[in-house]
């Protein structure tokens, strides 16, 4: 059976292939540390999988936004603060 790789056809179609595999890895990877980071922190809430997995995907977005260059530490707050805020409650 024959798999059919998926090839980018630009730089920007590769640019974007790779950020999206290296957010998969750094959100298993954050997902992993902020599951152990309360046991180092007094009084820190542990987080299950599922929470820290959720958590981890905003933060490494907030991690693309200060990276880029418009962005910075102070975007990235911002970014935070106003992610899912116009989401239906």
């Amino acid at each position: 059976m024959d798999e059919q790789v998926d090839h980018p056809s630009n730089t920007r179609e590769f640019i974007a292939m790779w950020n999206s595999v290296t957010a998969e890895h750094l959100t298993h990877k954050l997902t992993g540390v902020l599951q152990d980071l309360p046991g180092r922190l007094p009084a820190a809430p542990r987080l299950d999988e599922a929470q820290a997995a959720a958590l981890s995907a905003v933060l490494v977005r907030a991690f693309q936004v200060a990276a880029s260059p418009e962005g910075g530490v102070h975007t990235a707050v911002q970014f935070i603060a106003e992610y899912g805020a116009d989401a239906p409650a």
